[in-house]
């Protein structure tokens, strides 16, 4: 702070204390935004002596001391102004004055940008304009990342950075793998699918053995803030018997924000609809954490998409009409669950048959959601389905189908999302179809077909799921067709690569690695699995030997040091090819310790919010608006690196923000809860955060 120079008029800035949250407030950054006739040029009618503002300053309440600022926009016609002003002290009790002075002919128009930023911002930006801080910033246990932005779109479900230090690995062979078989004494082996709920990966236990009366109920759980190889950062439940029910066998799960929820599947005697769900803020392993319900629907459900709200199981086959486990006849009938309703009521569940769209739109395996629309992924006849989220659930308007079969579409299990195409994960063959999701559904146009076949020299057909990571999607290897003459096992461990940023029908956009041995184990045969915004988990099945199923997870390596955080607007959750979960806004950091993540599990309306994630080196915090929407524990300084900071995208990456970015921050210390909850007032409404006073002539 310098001695201000003399100017001819003033105007008084009152902070109002009521906008000031909780605590005081050191060194903070105000935004200035005023509109008033007298703030126009002289030559338009006003008393600002430089149609660029050069002569505006802001000083303490004794008018002398002046204050830094960084002058953003002014216009001399309509005389408004922005600027940011560091205010030394900010009460909570009592109002704060400070002074607008302007009208000096001879102002040299000195502005002490850096004053307003203290060195702990690693960068300020306003819009497309950097004036503090660069990517070089040094990263230690302490960050705060804050935007303030407007979303365009209904992209709830699309991932979405808005401030990032994250760059994917180009390399294709970061895989590790740990035998969880026979955590804490339970055979914790034959899964289909995973999924995340932010700290934990939850496995979907299905049968310990080919013979299908094998079913089990042994949910495995990994804590991701634990070491991967260490027994004790994996436990395992046996939730058989939940609520007096014969709760075994379950095909992919949904996080709601709270509760893990899996899709029923059989109960080796016949298809059953015993949903079973978890609640994550109990203990794991106490019977009092687990419920379930039977939705009195026996069929097989295969995967679940979410909306934010819903659940929708995939119908697979009808085990009502026909008898036990046949496959003989397919259903078409789409059990939907509120997640918001009671559990247990009957009300709370709802049935839509597809089969009244066409008697071929029916056996599904997986589901996806674009942010409007479900998808319902066709296992066996091509046939996809689209549900609008905004219609009648049980109107079949609300409902359109597409015969993908000219396309040669085959067979399918899940699907993954990169924000704009859909991919379908083809089972057993290597012909790859995507749609686009901004065209038409039913136009031939918005769909593309790949053969991926022999990529790198490997045989690419035979898919179980897949994952996108910002950058590439991935397909998940299961089972092939044997080529005739050729004596090898159908089970296979050809993970499959696609780079977004290329052309889908371009042979150099698509690479694969061979991860058949990973630290010194077989590791063949993968059902889907989970993401958790840096590795991938493989859910473990079969591979091929024998009758017995494998606990062997295998885990594939994204972005490896190359990550230290990642803002974001809205991320993936569907992000594995059975699971299911609408994340809405997200923090994700990733130290030394392994990558830590918090979501709010609800979209943002649409306008103007500002997202905040806070790291102390304990404990990771999302903010919305002022709100503390979500916290965990965290541990490890942040993971320092070249990436660098990126705006609206990923480093290396295909994934985007779809909107308007107005304001971003990040500074190397953690700010208090009090400190956002106050930012969030000056930004959401700055004319009523200072009240202009009338305007005064400064004896000179």
């Amino acid at each position: 702070m310098t001695t201000a120079p003399v100017s001819p008029y003033r105007r008084s800035l009152t902070i109002d204390h009521t906008r000031v949250r909780n605590t005081d407030q050191q060194n903070f950054p105000v935004l200035v935004h005023l509109s008033d006739p007298t703030l126009r040029s002289t030559t338009g009618g006003g008393h600002v002596a430089h149609v660029h503002g050069a002569d505006l300053f802001f000083t303490q309440a004794d008018g002398h001391t002046q204050l830094p600022h960084e002058l953003v926009a002014y216009d001399p016609e309509q005389g408004q102004l922005e600027a940011w002003v560091e205010v030394p002290f900010l009460s909570c009790r009592q109002d704060e004055v400070l002074y607008l002075y302007y009208g000096d002919p001879d102002a040299a128009g000195t502005t002490l940008v850096r004053g307003v930023w203290e060195d702990s911002y690693g960068l300020v930006q306003h819009g497309d304009r950097v004036v503090a801080g660069s990517s070089a910033m040094a990263l230690s246990e302490e960050l705060t990342v804050e935007a303030w932005v407007q979303g365009m779109g209904p992209g709830a479900e699309v991932l979405q950075p808005l401030v990032s230090k994250w760059a994917g690995q180009e390399s294709f062979d970061a895989f590790s793998a740990y035998d969880a078989g026979r955590t804490d004494g339970l055979a914790c082996v034959g899964f289909y699918g995973a999924v995340f709920d932010g700290r934990y990966v939850y496995w979907c236990p299905i049968r310990s053995h080919r013979d299908r009366n094998t079913v089990h109920a042994n949910v495995l759980r990994y804590d991701t803030q634990g070491d991967f190889y260490d027994p004790q950062s994996w436990e395992a439940y046996d939730a058989r018997g939940t609520d007096g029910l014969n709760t075994v066998c379950y095909y992919g799960a949904a996080f709601d924000g709270r509760y893990v929820i899996f899709t029923p599947r059989d109960d080796g005697q016949g298809y059953h609809s015993r949903v079973l769900r978890y609640d994550t803020h109990r203990p794991f392993k106490s019977a009092a954490s687990w419920e379930a319900h039977d939705a009195n629907l026996p069929h097989s459900h295969q995967g679940v998409a979410c909306d934010g709200r819903y659940l929708y199981f995939c119908p697979g086959y009808d085990g009502a009409s026909e008898g036990p486990l046949t496959e003989s006849k397919l259903s078409g009938k789409v059990l939907r669950m509120d997640t918001q309703a009671d559990f247990t009521d009957p009300a709370t569940y709802r049935v839509f048959d597809t089969e009244e769209l066409s008697e071929e739109t029916v056996c599904f395996d997986g589901g996806a959601f674009d942010g409007r629309y479900i998808y319902f992924v066709p296992l066996i006849n091509g046939v996809a389905v689209q549900y609008d989220t905004k219609g009648d659930f049980a109107d079949p308007a609300s409902w359109r189908t597409y015969d993908a079969r000219p396309l040669n579409m085959q067979m399918n299990v899940g699907a993954v999302f990169d924000g704009r195409y859909l991919y379908f994960c083809a089972y057993s063959h290597s012909h790859m179809i995507r749609y686009d999701t901004q065209s038409d559904f039913t136009d031939d146009a918005s769909w593309e077909t790949f053969d991926a076949a022999n990529t790198s020299g490997l045989d690419t057909g035979g898919f179980d799921g897949g994952f996108f990571d910002g950058c590439y999607v991935y397909f998940v290897p299961w089972t092939r067709t044997v080529p005739a003459g050729e004596d090898k096992s159908t089970y296979h461990a050809n993970f499959l690569r696609y780079d977004t940023r290329g052309a889908f029908g371009n042979p150099q956009s698509w690479t694969a690695h061979d991860a058949s041995t990973t630290d010194g184990l077989k590791t063949v045969g993968y059902n889907a699995g989970a993401f958790d915004g840096r590795y991938f988990y493989g859910a473990p099945l079969y591979d091929g030997e024998g009758d017995a199923y494998h606990g062997r997870v295998l885990r594939y390596d994204t972005a490896g040091s190359n990550a230290s955080f990642s803002l974001r607007y809205s991320d993936y959750g569907h992000n594995g090819g059975l699971c299911a979960a609408v994340p809405g806004p997200s923090f994700l950091i990733n130290t030394t310790k392994g990558p830590r993540s918090i979501a709010a599990h609800q979209a943002l309306t649409p306008g103007w919010h500002h997202v905040a994630g806070v790291y102390n080196g304990r404990t990771l915090k999302l903010w919305v608006d002022g709100r503390l929407v979500a916290e965990r524990s965290g541990a490890g300084s942040l993971q320092d690196n070249q990436a660098p900071i990126t705006i609206g995208r990923l480093a290396n990456g295909s994934a985007q923000f779809h909107g308007q970015v107005g304001e971003v921050r990040v500074a190397t210390v953690a700010r208090s809860d009090d400190w956002l909850k106050t930012a969030y007032q000056n930004l959401v409404d700055p004319q009523g955060f200072i009240r202009l006073g009338k305007e005064e002539q400064v004896a000179i």
